[in-house]
């Protein structure tokens, strides 16, 4: 049970993330903005919690913030060519809309790796 507390404690973050629709002031489209992370946050809350067993969580916090940058960095480049392309470009559209649920997804896995971290430094389960 203890190690679904830091998805438990992610997932009600991303809840409220998604309540104040914070994608939509970053740049994802209106009618999609609480979608994208609807979908995505699960899906890094579980892969992370999965990740968080095998994995030390400074280095799996690290890399997962990596990913977050680089799955936002695709998604503001897919919504900027897809309004060069004045909607046209179905491939941009498809990198800002899959990118945002992406950026959903490696944004709740960041903020399960944090808590996992924060409580793997004050109460390790094992000696070393």
């Amino acid at each position: 049970m203890r190690h679904l507390l830091p998805a438990l404690i992610a997932a009600l973050v991303m809840a409220a993330l998604i309540a104040l629709d914070i994608a939509r002031p970053l740049g994802a489209h209106p009618w999609w903005s609480q979608k994208t992370l609807l979908v995505g946050a699960p899906i890094g809350l579980i892969l992370a919690t999965l990740a968080g067993l095998k994995l030390r969580p400074i280095s799996l916090t690290v890399t997962l913030t990596i990913t977050t940058a680089l799955a936002f960095a695709t998604a503001k480049y897919g919504q900027t060519q897809f309004a060069a392309s004045y909607a046209e470009d179905a491939l941009a559209g498809k990198l800002w809309y899959f990118g945002w649920i992406a950026t959903g997804a490696t944004l709740g896995a960041t903020f399960t790796a944090i808590v996992s971290a924060l409580f793997k430094t004050r109460r390790p389960d094992k000696p070393r």
